[in-house]
């Protein structure tokens, strides 16, 4: 037989494709010559592109065995093991290879990849680089390169070098898509759709879909982004991730059903999945199923957000014992509008015999100590953890009281301004209807925009004088208004929320996105209107509803139509008109 004739024939038809038959053409020369270091490396390419690591990995280094010096054999060794996800062993083989041939760009670039793997992302970088002076018009360099820039968290030069990889090879896939990556670090959805779609255009794949949706959801594209996990379901049925968002922007739609029987069917697959678990918390916290709701609620703490946030306490967490001559610690977490909403049920542990102790977050201390004078209050930092027989985080306590919607505790207002707080006498002294307005929430949160509505859609409310309780960054937004006297700007003399609390009982009516104001509002007992973003909202608000459980004083405000606050503003003009006496009373 001739050998050579053989491995020839055996390359001609790999290169077309025939993958079968080349095979044959490579075994008939290991019959004849087991050591034939030629067919060996042949065979290993083969049998990774056909997925069979173990069998590469083996070929590869029997290969490598045959002939160590040389350096095709190491690389495709690195490549199997690399494929097997052996990424240390791979790191060696192509250092190796690097070593027996210096000038080998693939070999550079496939330990970069490795490096990459095993989070060396610095020496990941150094290796791309060396890919790209060896071989500058290799787009896969660039793409690793930008892979470590990202791994260094350096998006904005990651994205310059995935550029350069397209502009090289404008078929490069991964460039695009890795692309996309980079503009979403960057905060930029709408880049990123645009390179996963082109991405997508050149070879579709789970991923790029699953980031697809992710990209779409971050704009509130809500349909798109269920369509493009959906579709990630489709090429991989077992991709949890997809699983998880799809829930979770089915339930953002509003589309309670859907997102339950996604998130179940979900659960049956990963019954330990504290993402899915979350998703059904909102879910059914959102249907006012609240025994099932809270319940599920507890595994926030699992979840890769609520984890970070995990604390170490000495005492044991309260799980409903007596409390009966015990000392408990509640601790805050979460936002001020969760404080402010459930701050209602510590005086309960009161109740049942306990001394308590309330950790709060900065700027609710002097408030919460209205909250009930057997209650000791401090603001977390402001010193040492007390030694107590019980902790209880503050979320955890409507489950501990197995609350339903028609168990919330009901006394309010539960919370008033203390003494020494800020005095408003020119405010409460002004006639006519009062309207105190807050229009955005804190800016870190990823639904803020479309909760957040424009202080200037306020002016078309009726006859009222508008003043602004508006604190932050979001208060420029009216700096207009507050010069041409339109809107009267408290929110320099708000220093906490003791503060706010005394401006709002300055007020006749609180007009509010979904904010802490708005709670604030709620647990001094004021009128408060709510207005709440289409298609769906916290899960406080629940769904079609115009009042809430939570807060007998507040009146919600829904929009319609996603993004679109005219008719909401119409709405409450026309409720206005009719309400001016009432308000005007009070």
């Amino acid at each position: 037989m001739d050998i050579e004739s053989e491995l020839q024939q055996g390359i001609e038809l790999q290169k077309a494709g025939r993958l079968g038959d080349a095979v044959r053409h490579y075994k008939l020369v290991l019959e004849v010559d087991p050591a034939n270091v030629d067919a060996l490396n042949l065979m290993s390419v083969l049998a990774l592109t056909a997925g069979d690591f173990q069998t590469a990995a083996s070929l590869a280094f029997a290969a490598v065995s045959e002939q160590p010096d040389w350096f095709v054999s190491r690389v495709n060794l690195g490549n199997a093991l690399q494929a097997q996800g052996r990424h240390d062993e791979a790191i060696d083989a192509f250092q190796q290879a690097i070593a027996l041939n210096p000038s080998s760009a693939e070999a550079y670039l496939n330990l970069s990849d490795a490096l990459n793997q095993t989070g060396r992302h610095g020496e990941a970088a150094d290796m791309a680089v060396q890919a790209i002076l060896i071989a500058p018009e290799m787009a896969d360099a660039h793409v690793n390169f930008g892979n470590a820039l990202m791994g260094l968290e350096s998006p904005g030069e990651a994205l310059e070098a995935y550029v350069k990889a397209a502009r090289l090879d404008a078929s490069n896939a991964l460039a695009w898509m890795n692309m996309g990556n980079a503009h979403m670090a960057l905060g930029a959805p709408d880049a990123a759709v645009e390179a996963y779609l082109h991405s997508i255009s050149l070879s579709d794949g789970p991923m790029k879909r699953f980031n697809l949706g992710n990209a779409y959801y971050a704009l509130h594209r809500f349909a798109e982004a269920a369509e493009a996990y959906g579709k990630c379901l489709e090429l991989e049925p077992n991709y949890l991730d997809a699983r998880i968002n799809l829930g979770a922007v089915l339930r953002d739609m509003g589309r309670l059903d859907d997102a339950e029987t996604t998130v179940r069917d979900a659960l049956a697959l990963a019954p330990n999945e504290a993402e899915l678990h979350w998703n059904l918390a909102l879910v059914q916290l959102t249907r006012g199923n609240y025994l099932d709701g809270w319940r599920e609620y507890e595994w926030r703490w699992r979840t890769p957000h609520f984890a970070r946030f995990v604390r170490e306490f000495n005492a044991a967490e309260w799980q409903g014992e007596s409390l009966d001559g015990k000392t408990i610690l509640v601790h805050a977490e979460q936002g001020f509008g969760d404080a402010l909403e459930m701050c209602r049920f510590v005086p309960l542990l009161a109740d049942m015999g306990a001394t308590v102790t309330l950790e709060c977050r900065p700027g609710l201390g002097r408030l919460f100590t209205t909250l009930d004078p057997r209650v000791s209050v401090f603001e977390v930092g402001s010193q040492p953890l007390p030694d107590t027989d019980y902790h209880v985080p503050l979320m955890s306590l409507p489950l501990r009281f197995q609350t339903t919607l028609n168990s919330i505790p009901s006394r309010v207002p539960y919370l008033r301004a203390p003494d020494g707080a800020a005095t408003f006498p020119d405010v409460a002294a002004h006639p006519g209807l009062k309207v105190g307005v807050a229009w955005s929430g804190s800016s870190t949160r990823r639904d803020n925009q479309p909760r957040s509505f424009r202080p200037h859609d306020l002016l078309e409310l009726g006859d009222c004088r508008l003043y602004s309780l508006q604190k932050g960054d979001a208060a420029a937004t009216a700096s207009d208004l507050f010069d041409h006297g339109l809107m009267i700007d408290l929110g320099p003399l708000l220093g906490d929320f003791a503060d706010t609390a005394a401006a709002i009982g300055a007020m006749d009516l609180i007009v509010s996105a979904d904010t802490a104001v708005a709670h604030l509002a709620g647990a001094l007992g004021k009128p408060v209107w709510i207005l709440l973003p289409a298609p769906t909202s916290a899960f406080l608000w629940m769904q079609g509803r115009a009042d809430s459980p939570w807060y007998p004083s507040a009146r919600l405000f829904r929009q319609t139509t996603p993004g679109d606050w005219s008719s909401v503003v119409a709405e409450m003009h026309q409720a206005l008109a009719e309400d001016i006496l009432k308000f005007s009373s009070t």
